[in-house]
């Protein structure tokens, strides 16, 4: 049986591009724009700058489960030095916007990653595209699963109590890919479906 064909990623709107080019509530992009200027200025073309931006956040963020709180927002992240998934692709979105490349945060289920949960990564533009992005590095992005979309976890959370209170008992997450898991080239532009 012939494999399904996959379908090309759809151009990027232009009010997906406005949006995605502002600060936002755990993305205060516009209080590292210095920052973002004397790192990632110099750098020509949107996809080296994004490549920058992730290996500028995986090099001195170290993932640490616990080190951060609903609140922390991606200049705490930075300032800190840890935090979760949540965490970093809320550094590399702020730090995107900041050297002038629209990006969003993506909640995805994520095959690979170990122990299975929910994970966070950024989509940013690049040629035109939504291309996928984790400095986490901690699962191969091709089998990435598109849960949310926004300009940050305030947009993309899993589950939102309106009123009152809610416990959570119990919770699973599993996903898998057919077959084995392919390596994730970083250097590799990548789409989500």
């Amino acid at each position: 049986m012939p494999a399904s064909p996959v379908a090309a990623p759809s151009p990027v709107t232009l009010a997906e591009r406005v949006e995605a080019l502002r600060p936002s509530r755990y993305c205060p992009s516009d209080r590292v724009l210095g920052l973002a200027a004397g790192e990632f200025g110099g750098i020509a073309g949107a996809g080296d700058r994004v490549r920058a931006v992730c290996d500028h956040v995986a090099g001195r963020t170290a993932y640490t489960a616990g080190s951060s709180g609903p609140t922390t927002d991606a200049v705490e992240t930075l300032l800190s030095g840890t935090g979760v998934c949540r965490d970093y692709a809320h550094a590399v979105a702020m730090l995107c916007r900041a050297a002038g490349v629209p990006a969003r945060v993506v909640s995805v289920y994520a095959p690979g990653l170990s122990p299975m949960d929910m994970h966070a990564v950024v989509e940013a533009e690049v040629d035109g595209v939504w291309t996928v992005w984790d400095a986490t590095r901690l699962a191969p992005r091709p089998t990435l699963v598109r849960i949310a979309t926004g300009r940050d976890a305030a947009d993309t959370a899993w589950a939102t109590v309106v009123d009152g209170r809610a416990d959570l008992r119990t919770f699973a997450v599993t996903a898998t890919a057919p077959g084995d898991l392919p390596p994730d080239d970083h250097g590799r532009l990548v789409a989500l479906r």
